[in-house]
Parts: structure tokens; sequence; C-alpha cells
């Protein structure tokens, strides 16, 4: 875990499980799990429900999910705005983890990152219409696009598309 959360930019990362057995079962069982962080030099372990930020919530949850997937060879991970509170080379370093995993596996993941959208290999949108989600396929030139609308909102500019044409052809 620590290896992983090195590289999404957490260089001096501490983890660690502490495992207490309770005295009786629960309806969860009878051991209590707490997963402690330290993320800076200097800093102690602690709860990490009560130290770490958005963004490295985000990616403690990506290390332990890719680590999960591929110990269980899981065919199938879906990914739910993993990249919160993330950006810029961190986000491009999520990207790069979940197109690995897509190697071995189908990976959906929903996103609002450009760089993170950039790395998969398809493209779908997801929008509403009245009350009821749809979702699209996107075409190439759909893509570029959307990934502009990602970098500049609504109004798409000419840096946003050129941005966006960088990003997908890397």
């Amino acid at each position: 875990i620590e290896e992983a959360l090195r590289f999404l930019d957490m260089p001096r990362v501490r983890f660690a499980v502490r495992i207490t057995e309770l005295s009786e079962f629960t309806t969860i069982g009878r051991d209590d799990v707490e997963f402690l962080l330290s993320a800076n030099p200097g800093e102690p372990l602690a709860p990490l429900i009560k130290i770490a930020s958005g963004g490295e919530l985000s990616r403690v949850m990506l290390a332990l999910k890719t680590i999960l997937a591929r110990h269980l060879a899981l065919p199938t991970i879906i990914f739910d705005e993993i990249d919160t509170g993330i950006s810029g080379r961190t986000a491009n370093d999520v990207g790069d983890i979940i197109a690995r995993l897509a190697e071995s596996m189908q990976v959906i993941d929903i996103t609002h990152s450009p760089q993170v959208a950039s790395k998969g290999s398809r493209h779908f949108l997801v929008y509403k219409e009245q009350s009821r989600s749809n979702i699209r396929p996107l075409s190439n030139e759909e893509r570029v696009e959307e990934i502009a609308k990602m970098l500049s909102g609504d109004t798409i500019t000419e840096a946003a598309l050129a941005q966006a044409k960088h990003l997908l052809s890397r």
C-alpha cells in the first residue's frame, strides 16, 4: 500500500492497520479494524478517518482497491470519482494506475478529471434528461470536445481543445 501511495505523490507516507479483538461478537465480527496514516515526515500514525484530506482518502482507496482487484483477480472493477480531491500530476498518475489495471480486467471509471478520462480506451457520456440518466459512447471527435469541456467549462476554447488533443495523444 505504501509503495502504491508513493507512486501517487505521497513520498514519505506510512500506512498501518490496527486490529483490536473485541470482547464479544458484533454484527460485523469480533475485530475492530482501523487504518492508520502518516502522510508527512514527523507526523505520527493516526486514524485515517480523522486526519486524511479528500485527496489522501482517494489515493488510499485507489491503492487498496488496486491491490485487492489484482489479488482477487476480479473481472471488473468500478471506480466512482476515485480521483476526488486530486489534480495535476497526481491525477495523471491515477490515470496511469487505472489504465494498467485495465490491461488485465474491465475497468469502469466515473471521473471529472481530464487527465484520468484521457487515459481510457473508451469514453462514454453520462447525462440527464428530465429525471432520467442516460449514457452514450463518444466518437473520437466528441471525446476531444468532452475533455476540452472538463478543462474549460461550457465555452470550449482553442487552448482547451489543444490541451485535450495533447492529453489524448499521450
